[in-house]
């Protein structure tokens, strides 16, 4: 009982909880299986599906096939359950009403995923992009910089601030040298009337997405140092007292949770889930060791 009860706690710890992943989705009339999980994390899980032929293989090509549908898309979960019986469910509803509506606003911006589908209160369908992650640290052409820097313009004309542009991980590099944005889960509209005034709306909106700015030169700073130029060196070393207050309370909170983690796999209540739904920041077998 005792052990049931570890693992009911551990399984707490994923967006979908005690909740299987869909092994196959339905999007825009045509049927697509698991291929693999990117990511399963507190938050969220996202997974690469397929398109099922009418002879039931699976196809691997990332374009669009002859009917029209896209062969191979990007679902993603946010919070479906609860947190040992803290209902959690509607923030991850609140979280992919905000993503879907945040990414529609950029419709039209190469570099964007574009949304496909939402097909359930938590989970929406987009693009799939074949690409690299720079959490991987590919090899990056001169200017990806500078392109990356093009894209967040555009969607800085939109009235967005991204927020979540200091993990690697937001970034792609496509198989076709492009950089890709990903993952609004958190981003926010600032529209004029944002604090009632036109005025002050506009100066926190530039505010907040110089620190977008920040995020990227400090990448480029520690991936192309050669290529930074002395403008760019000094934008991406932003010690203003938001950043401060910014690194003040990660810092810990990554520090508590990554010790609660290795604890928590060492008294084998977290463990590698069997359907493969971990990812490297959930993966407790990261944490052994440390």
């Amino acid at each position: 009982m005792a052990k049931g009860a570890a693992h009911w706690f551990g399984r707490c710890f994923y967006a979908c909880g005690t909740k299987e992943l869909p092994q196959q989705i339905t999007c825009s009339g045509g049927q697509y299986v698991m291929e693999k999980v990117l990511k399963h994390d507190f938050h969220a899980a996202t997974i690469v599906y397929g398109r099922q032929s009418e002879t039931g293989s699976e196809s691997s090509s990332p374009k669009a096939s002859d009917t029209g549908l896209p062969t191979r898309l990007i679902c993603k979960i946010n919070r479906r359950t609860h947190f040992c019986f803290i209902p959690l469910s509607l923030i991850g509803r609140l979280m992919t009403h905000n993503e879907v509506y945040n990414l529609r606003r950029c419709e039209g911006i190469h570099g964007v995923p574009r949304v496909l589908a939402r097909i359930h209160p938590n989970m929406y369908v987009y693009g799939y992009i074949e690409g690299t992650s720079l959490g991987e640290k590919p090899p990056l052409p001169a200017d990806f910089f500078d392109n990356v820097l093009a894209v967040l313009r555009q969607i800085h004309e939109r009235n967005l601030v991204h927020f979540d542009l200091h993990k690697l991980g937001n970034i792609l590099i496509g198989n076709d040298g492009r950089p890709y944005i990903i993952d609004f889960q958190i981003s926010t509209h600032i529209g004029d009337r944002f604090l009632l005034s036109r005025r002050l709306s506009s100066r926190l909106r530039r505010r907040l997405q110089a620190y977008d700015r920040y995020h990227i030169y400090k990448h480029k700073r520690r991936l192309q140092p050669e290529l930074l130029t002395a403008a760019e060196e000094r934008l991406s070393r932003d010690d203003s007292l938001p950043v401060r207050v910014h690194r003040a309370i990660v810092k810990p909170y990554r520090r508590v949770r990554r010790t609660c983690l290795r604890y928590m796999y060492a008294k084998g209540i977290l463990t590698r889930l069997e359907d493969g739904s971990t990812c490297p920041e959930t993966d407790p077998v990261r944490w052994t060791g440390k």
